[in-house]
């Protein structure tokens, strides 16, 4: 479901308005006759997959010519910054 709010009445009703987000509308905000921002109820964004957009992505195997592990490069790098030392490659 689907409700189309003005800037004014949401500023007026704004506890109304997010507990009908809650429950599940979605509503759209207008001024000026121009849409110009969505509340969405939680759940919804939750399962479109925008809170975790990578989960169930296979990277595959780290390919054969890197010989390096990129998370080790970083833990030096942070470890040279700590001991007061710039990073030799």
């Amino acid at each position: 479901m689907s409700k189309t709010i003005t800037v004014e009445e949401l500023a007026a009703n704004l506890e109304e308005h997010l507990a009908e987000a809650q429950a599940g509308e979605s509503l759209t905000i207008t001024k000026e006759g121009q849409s110009i921002a969505r509340i969405e109820p939680a759940v919804k964004i939750l399962n479109k997959g925008v809170r975790y957009p990578f989960r169930g992505i296979d990277f595959g195997p780290r390919p054969e010519n890197l010989k390096t592990d990129g998370a080790q490069m970083i833990i030096d790098e942070r470890d040279y910054e700590r001991n007061e030392k710039k990073w030799r490659p």
